[in-house]
């Protein structure tokens, strides 16, 4: 069934709203919850040892372990752009065992660069306490009290282990 006019940018103008508030929840709630229990090696992965995983092996690089982490696809209708995929980690330069930080690294994948810029800008705006960087359909928002010193060896990082330049919005 086709929808017209107002009825058909309904869910969109409520997509675009919500996402920038569910990125910030999602953070904040692993900065204040347990973030994920399954871990295999409790929550630390800098540490030292070899990750797997791209995102926390940057993380790794840049002196953070990850405490904490939660992830999400994003389901979208055909024909519909936004993000792909979201993980949001509870950082520390140490856990200490906890599972919980005051600053996280979220990590949004989108389809299109526009959906991409059009988020930045809005979060930018929305949270002014955050710092925003994008690299090609990445969009890395770091938040928290050491969230500049978080941002700049995160951006460092990629941009050593990618090879890709790191934008700060």
């Amino acid at each position: 069934m086709y929808r017209i006019g107002a009825e058909a940018r309904l869910p969109t103008v409520r997509a675009r709203r919500l996402f920038p508030a569910l990125l910030a929840a999602a953070a904040f709630a692993l900065a204040g919850c347990g973030g994920d229990d399954n871990d295999a090696n409790n929550g630390g992965s800098g540490s030292g040892e070899s990750s797997e995983n791209p995102a926390e092996t940057i993380l790794a690089d840049a002196g953070l372990q990850v405490c904490g982490e939660v992830e999400d696809q994003l389901v979208q209708s055909i024909g519909e752009e936004g993000a792909q995929n979201v993980r949001a980690f509870a950082v520390a330069k140490d856990c200490g065992g906890s599972k919980t930080s005051p600053d996280t690294i979220t990590i949004v994948q989108f389809d299109s660069l526009d959906s991409r810029d059009r988020t930045a800008a809005e979060i930018g705006t929305a949270h002014p306490r955050t710092n925003v960087m994008t690299s090609g359909a990445l969009l890395i928002v770091s938040a928290g009290p050491n969230r500049e010193a978080n941002a700049d060896a995160v951006g460092q990082a990629y941009t050593d282990s990618t090879g890709e330049p790191v934008t700060t919005v």
